[in-house]
């Protein structure tokens, strides 16, 4: 049958993104375009079952409403398989009764709210990862069931509550590639990067449970597995034969969790003599011996998250690094010659005003060549959105109103949501000055990379937004 694999239109960004957000052409700086995975292999394994697949990522592409009923009008589907998000959701529910077939909702958000898709529109919605059962799915919402038949537990249908997550796939490399010739491959970046990126996985999941994170409800188990280095690094060679990149992305959930895997993988990247730098994303805290093997293996660039210098507001999150151990890690890596970008959540539990101005100074001291602001926003399915309702916490009654790019939800006692942006603001003020006065490279970076992927426009687009930000840096009281 025909399949139409969605990542639905603008504003806000969610396939691949693990913190959705929004995100308007021509407002924003960085114009980021994440590799929707889930997406990615969902279609690979449903071609492999036999169906027809037009993959359509309106985000990278920016393609509107109107472009996708008229590209859906054209593949004339049977099912569509949409990921949508909490701040997204009136407008993904909206393009599923535009595209007037039934539609499968996937994802962090349909896993944790399902009940609600099946209320809007939705004729169904996988819990957990869905990649490797959308065919069953896609099966049974088409064809039908007998009566006596009863969907598997991880399907939610209106009649039939789903019970259960469906099963983790243990062995990853078992899993299709990525149909990368239906995908817009020019399209997606990491601003960490430098120019044209590929993005691969080595690993899935995290064994860490950050209380504000999507990760945990998603999967619903602790889910960490890793691929072979050696069918990793052939994925990479076939991407390098067809896009010749710039440089390899690793977008794993944190990439350093396994000693043993990141050696392995470092060391077969650096046999087969590729050539490019690479740059991903792991833990806080990294062992120097680990470090070096990322180096002589060409890791340019590591990403990782510190949340807050608050060892209290660490504590309650919980994510249990030492700041000495994070400022030890950017030492080696400054050493090392690799890159660091760090990120932090405002209006944690347990931050103040105070503990909010010492991240920010913690993050301008640290010494990373990049890094980012957010904040804390708690999305259904996370811990810290339990939390939130049971102590009232919540400004929003609802969670379309939730983006960590707007305005705070969370308010505490003595430290209110308008505190909290205040916060953010702060942050993001101090780090463009700090750019500013300190950091010509970083800003070379954005700008080579505003112009290597988009042209001079991109540079126009991205010196526009950066003045304005300059400006209020530069007037505005520390």
């Amino acid at each position: 049958m025909n399949v139409l694999l969605l990542n639905p239109p603008g504003p806000f960004c969610r396939a691949g993104s693990r913190w959705p957000h929004s995100r308007r052409h021509g407002s924003v700086g960085i114009d980021y375009h994440p590799f929707p995975f889930y997406l990615a292999y969902a279609a690979s394994r449903l071609m492999q079952d036999g169906h027809e697949v037009l993959f359509v990522d309106c985000i990278a592409t920016g393609t509107d409403n109107e472009a996708l009923k008229k590209a859906a009008s054209e593949f004339r589907p049977d099912v569509c398989v949409m990921e949508t998000s909490a701040p997204s959701f009136s407008a993904d529910t909206a393009t599923a009764r535009a595209l007037a077939v039934p539609c499968i909702a996937v994802g962090a958000h349909a896993t944790a709210t399902p009940a609600e898709h099946i209320d809007a529109v939705f004729a169904a919605a996988v819990l957990g990862e869905y990649d490797q059962v959308i065919s069953e799915a896609v099966a049974l919402l088409w064809c039908g069931r007998p009566a006596c038949t009863s969907p598997p537990p991880w399907l939610w249908m209106r009649d039939s509550p789903a019970t259960q997550h469906a099963p983790m796939v243990s062995n990853l490399d078992s899993i299709p590639p990525p149909p990368w010739h239906l995908m817009p491959m020019e399209k997606y970046n990491d601003p960490i990067c430098r120019g044209r990126s590929v993005t691969v996985l080595s690993s899935r999941g995290c064994s860490h449970r950050c209380e504000f994170c999507t990760l945990a409800g998603y999967h619903g188990a602790p889910n960490y597995r890793t691929r072979d280095p050696k069918a990793v690094c052939d994925e990479i060679e076939q991407l390098i034969d067809v896009y010749q990149p710039d440089e390899v992305y690793f977008d794993d959930d944190s990439i350093t969790l396994s000693r043993k895997h990141i050696i392995g993988l470092c060391a077969e990247y650096r046999s087969r003599g590729f050539g490019l730098p690479f740059c991903c994303m792991g833990h806080a805290t990294v062992g120097r011996d680990v470090l070096e093997s990322m180096a002589r293996a060409g890791c340019r660039a590591y990403k990782f998250g510190v949340e807050s210098a608050d060892p209290e507001v660490l504590r309650r999150i919980p994510k249990n690094i030492s700041l000495d151990d994070v400022a030890r890690t950017v030492r080696d890596c400054n050493e090392l010659g690799i890159l660091t970008h760090a990120t932090y959540l405002l209006g944690l539990p347990g931050e103040t005003r105070d503990s909010a101005r010492r991240t920010i100074d913690f993050a301008l001291k640290l010494g990373t060549h990049t890094l980012q602001f957010a904040i804390a926003t708690p999305y259904p399915g996370t811990a810290l959105y339990d939390r939130a309702k049971r102590e009232g916490w919540l400004t929003k009654e609802s969670w379309l109103d939730f983006d960590p790019a707007g305005e705070a939800v969370l308010s505490y006692p003595g430290y209110s949501s308008a505190d909290i942006v205040e916060m953010h603001e702060l942050a993001w003020r101090r780090w463009q000055r700090h750019m500013l006065l300190h950091k010509p490279a970083t800003l070379v970076h954005h700008f080579r990379n505003a112009y290597m992927r988009e042209g001079i426009g991109g540079v126009v687009r991205l010196g526009a937004y950066g003045l304005r930000r300059l400006i209020a840096a530069v007037v505005s009281k520390p």
